[in-house]
């Protein structure tokens, strides 16, 4: 029964994503605007510099990069957080305290599900740019590299689901977390990678933001397909990936047993 109930729950979040499916085209178009920004941003930038190499990335690096951040920040985006405040905030999390139901369990499969529908449609748009640029514009993306890139996205994926379900956790002491989750989440959209290459911020404040669990988010695994890693950095930073989702699931364990012994269900 258990297995049953969670192959359910799996399969309506692949049916919420559907649900509404112009909204869903949309919000599927929607990462082509920054990315078009990044890449106008950067030409320019390239072109007045007259540099082969800036904040250590060639033009052609810097194109795999704007194009796969994107992807990536797609891929492994969050958003549960403001659902899980509403369980919090207005009693609806009472129903699976009382259900032989894990709260966990039921957010991540559904989280799975939605991730699904967008993984495979975003996965072939990449799969053609690459393919594009490595024969229309001979830019050096090697299969290799590709493959490193999809086994380090598994990592990235559950770790920022766990970072977004820890932080939820918040919206037990705080009536209205709306306003510190957008906070949050812009922090860490700037801290993974996603805007710009953390290399930008210098040396000094991108070693520090490297031994964040938020780089391995987006920046560790988009430069595993730039090239930039050797085989031994790239391992390394995969055990890191998993270290840092081990580390905060505890975090999150401690957080939602402290919150709910002083949740109160009011409404629901």
């Amino acid at each position: 029964m258990p297995n049953k109930v969670y192959r359910k729950i799996l399969h309506m979040g692949i049916q919420n994503e559907m649900e509404y499916r112009t909204n869903y085209w949309i919000q599927l178009v929607s990462f082509f605007v920054p990315m078009m920004t990044q890449f106008f941003l950067w030409l320019a930038i390239f072109r007045s510099s007259g540099q082969g190499t800036i904040v250590g990335y060639t033009f052609q690096e810097m194109l795999i990069y704007i194009i796969m951040a994107a992807v990536t920040g797609k891929l492994v985006a969050a958003g549960f957080e403001y659902e899980i405040a509403g369980d919090i905030k207005e009693g609806g999390l009472g129903k699976f305290l009382v259900q032989p139901l894990n709260y966990f369990a039921y957010r991540i499969l559904k989280f799975l599900g939605a991730k699904a529908v967008q993984s495979v449609l975003v996965i072939i748009f990449a799969a053609v740019v690459l393919i594009w640029l490595r024969i229309g514009l001979h830019v050096p993306v090697g299969w290799d590299s590709a493959l490193r890139y999809l086994i380090a996205l598994p990592g990235a994926l559950l770790l920022n689901f766990v970072i977004y379900y820890a932080l939820s956790g918040i919206a037990f002491w705080l009536t209205e977390s709306t306003g510190l989750f957008y906070t949050l989440s812009l922090i860490i959209y700037i801290a993974s990678g996603s805007v710009f290459p953390l290399t930008i911020f210098g040396v000094t404040i991108a070693k520090i933001l490297g031994m964040l669990p938020f780089s391995y988010i987006v920046f560790f695994p988009v430069n595993m397909i730039t090239g930039k890693l050797t085989t031994t950095e790239a391992i390394t930073g995969i055990g890191m990936q998993w270290l840092w989702i081990a580390v905060i699931l505890v975090v999150a364990r401690w957080v939602w047993s402290s919150g709910v012994r002083r949740y109160v269900a009011v409404g629901g």
